[in-house]
């Protein structure tokens, strides 16, 4: 007869993703994708989750085709959060994973270990408003679009978090360098609808101050000056310094320039930008 004992792996929350609870490390032990069970799951099936569960982060860990059933502490803890994360992306936003369970025999541990998740899916939401609060610059209707989310549909947290990433860009193109965004999702549960929340801070819209040209180059320097995109007063946004960049690039100046090879010295109180561009390529020398 076998004897077998079960040792519970402790998670915490910590940033909004699962963390293992430094209590020790699960050191690599074989787990057969028919021994990792799901419990509680009704939306989304067994099959789906295990398939989540063993390609969690195996293509970029290179893993080989014979350590695909090998697990450790790291390899569990990414596989919970995808599981996670798929069920947010669908709606399933209050989603939880308890602590995995790991059942073992002692006398041989080898390709005999069993893993089970109890799932709690709880409500799936629907989104509901998109409702803005600090922004001046861009509409509500605008930055409504950047989310790029349907209505009605089920609310996807990933979706969430690129879209603010596109109000970002937009805010950084207009020159608003300390812009932040912050997300939060609000749930009317007697309807299981979601509201999305964006809390903003624009901050000031800054512009281009000094440019300074550092170094030799083939073109004189009052030249090059007649002939940039980027002229001091512009508001300094980043899509038009990458786009100067490219300029003095095609121009002919030497060596290529990469953004090494800049240097920007803010001053907040005036929102000003100065900009030293080396032409000699600093980060070639």
């Amino acid at each position: 007869m076998k004897t077998w004992f079960r040792a519970i792996l402790l998670f915490y929350w910590a940033t909004g993703s699962l963390a293992m609870a430094q209590q020790g490390t699960l050191a690599g032990i074989a787990v057969k994708p028919e021994n990792i069970l799901f419990v509680g799951n009704k939306s989304i099936s067994s099959q789906d989750l295990i398939a989540i569960f063993r390609g969690a982060g195996t293509v970029t860990a290179q893993l080989s085709p014979e350590k695909l059933d090998t697990y450790d502490s790291h390899r569990i803890n990414h596989s919970l959060n995808m599981i996670l994360t798929f069920y947010h992306n669908r709606g399933f936003i209050k989603a939880a994973v308890s602590p995995p369970e790991i059942d073992f025999a002692a006398s041989n541990p080898v390709g005999r270990a069993q893993v089970t998740l109890r799932i709690t899916e709880n409500n799936s939401y629907r989104l509901g408003e998109i409702r803005t609060n600090g922004a001046q610059v861009l509409s509500p209707a605008l930055l409504a679009s950047l989310l790029n989310l349907q209505a009605r549909a089920p609310v996807n947290l990933s979706k969430i978090t690129t879209g603010a990433l596109a109000i970002q860009e937009a805010y950084l193109a207009l020159g608003y360098l300390d812009f932040d965004v912050k997300t939060r999702v609000e749930t009317r549960d007697d309807k299981r609808v979601a509201d999305v929340v964006l809390d903003i801070t624009e901050g000031k819209q800054y512009r281009l101050g000094k440019v300074e040209m550092i170094g030799n180059s083939p073109i004189k320097d009052a030249l090059v000056r007649e002939f940039l995109p980027f002229q001091s007063g512009d508001i300094f946004g980043k899509k038009a310094f990458e786009a100067c960049l490219q300029f003095l690039n095609e121009l002919g100046t030497t060596p290529i320039l990469t953004a090494s090879d800049v240097t920007f010295s803010y001053n907040r109180s005036q929102a000003l930008v100065d900009v030293a561009i080396n032409l000699e390529g600093k980060s070639k020398k």
